[in-house]
């Protein structure tokens, strides 16, 4: 039975997607008939497979959607149309995966690893470079960076170095590196759809969100530095790098270099050139780039079994992450489609009005309240996309866009359960909390105030 539900699941999840880029082409009322049905499909392969416990959550946006649409007296069918609500979140989701093959084809990390070696003297330089690394690696690999990172890190521990001082630094560092990529990395779905939700201009809101970036960066560094002094943690921890001989990491640098600057320029250009959406741009330039490197290093029998593992294996490990994708896609066109979010939006505004608040800094707490009560980035990011329509105070898209985003970033690491949390809990076996709020408190309480001074002043001009 389970074998039957995860064949169903995993065809049913490939055929939403190539319908999903077939509706952009082939513009007729079938086509999205056919991905409601496989949404349809999913969600009952999917419901019939999890255990019970595992849905909370998602059975609670299902049975809202139903709420509201019995309070507003509407047909169901806004329910079957909320099924493809997510059709273009979906496939970003999947595919956006293809880039660490490209990443674990070649030793590319190391030789990044290798160039910053000598440089690499006390604890907070240590710190520094673990922080960028992630960023980086995240900021076309999103969460795969954080594994990715920490598994090659994980094993340069020196004999004399305790475990509960190193976990603390490559956890501390990853989650912060990462979380930073929010704000402006193209190819992070919450960045995407909110760009796309909101019509917010990509290269400003990229420049803007490089520029809070590197502030925040700033910020994790000085308080990594008062935070090590509390634990006493000595400043000549250093991890013990070694390259193996028959590595050949020569020019590789300059390899990866290329194929970051294709894919991210692809990106670009495609959207502000061609004006393709950003949500289609995204997934459309990373299979592109993807297949070219692997034609350009004739090397498609490993892209064949890229393929062949993401399909029979990879696909089946999202039910959970589609389940509830779904759940806050159905929410999302039951609001839509009854009107009832503008209603919501109503209360926001009085809610905002009544704390005598800005409301870009109402937008931000909105996010982080969501984020505390369990919704992830992306359906959090996708309702208020919806609800939110008509901001008074005339405010730039970009603005808008940015407030939501520093939402997103401090919740990530000061959330009880995110995804980045789960992950990095996972690798050194420390708690949730631990990892999270007892670790980055003072980095997500001053994220958030910087932030929101660095949004207000930019809203001025």
């Amino acid at each position: 039975m389970h074998t039957v539900l995860h064949k169903g699941f995993t065809s049913a999840l490939v055929l939403f997607i190539g319908l999903y880029f077939v509706s952009t082409v082939w513009k007729i009322p079938l086509v999205n008939e056919l991905i409601s049905l496989m949404g349809f499909l999913m969600l009952v392969f999917i419901l019939l497979d999890r255990p019970k416990q595992n849905i909370i959550l998602p059975i609670l946006l299902l049975f809202l959607s139903n709420i509201v649409t019995l309070a507003t007296s509407s047909s169901l069918h806004v329910l079957w149309i909320g099924l493809r609500e997510m059709k273009a979140i979906i496939p970003l989701i999947i595919l956006i995966s293809l880039v660490g093959w490209i990443i674990s084809h070649r030793p590319y990390v190391k030789a990044l690893m290798m160039i910053g070696k000598r440089r690499l003297s006390t604890t907070t330089r240590f710190y520094t470079y673990i922080g960028a690394m992630t960023h980086f690696i995240s900021s076309f690999m999103t969460l795969g960076g954080i594994a990715f990172v920490y598994q090659l890190f994980g094993k340069t521990k020196k004999a004399t170095v305790s475990d509960s001082a190193w976990n603390y630094i490559l956890s501390t560092a990853i989650l912060r590196g990462f979380t930073l990529t929010v704000l402006w990395t193209t190819v992070h779905p919450a960045f995407a759809y909110v760009v796309g939700g909101t019509n917010a201009p990509l290269v400003p809101t990229v420049l803007k969100g490089i520029g809070l970036a590197v502030i925040g960066f700033v910020i994790s560094i000085i308080i990594f530095q008062i935070q090590m002094k509390r634990k006493q943690i000595s400043d000549d921890l250093i991890p013990d790098l070694e390259i193996s001989s028959d590595e050949k990491l020569e020019g590789l640098v300059g390899t990866f270099i290329f194929w970051l600057a294709l894919l991210m320029g692809g990106i670009l250009i495609l959207n502000q050139w061609f004006n393709v959406d950003i949500m289609l741009t995204v997934p459309v330039v990373i299979v592109i780039v993807t297949t070219l490197y692997f034609i350009s290093n004739r090397d498609l029998v490993t892209y064949k079994q890229h393929w062949t593992k993401l399909v029979k294996d990879d696909l089946g490990k999202k039910k959970k992450e589609m389940l509830l994708i779904l759940s806050a896609g159905i929410l999302v066109g039951t609001l839509k489609e009854t009107g009832y979010g503008s209603v919501l939006f109503g209360y926001f505004l009085t809610s905002v009005e009544w704390l005598n608040l800005n409301i870009l800094v109402g937008l931000t707490l909105v996010v982080i309240l969501l984020g505390f009560c369990g919704f992830p980035p992306i359906p959090a990011m996708v309702l208020l996309s919806t609800i939110l329509v008509d901001l008074p105070g005339n405010y730039s898209p970009d603005m808008i866009a940015l407030s939501l985003l520093l939402g997103v970033s401090v919740t990530l690491v000061t959330a009880p359960v995110t995804v980045p949390l789960l992950l990095i809990s996972s690798l050194n076996e420390r708690s949730l909390a631990e990892n999270g709020i007892r670790s980055n408190l003072l980095f997500g309480l001053t994220l958030l105030v910087v932030g929101i001074l660095y949004i207000q002043c930019l809203s001025y001009f």
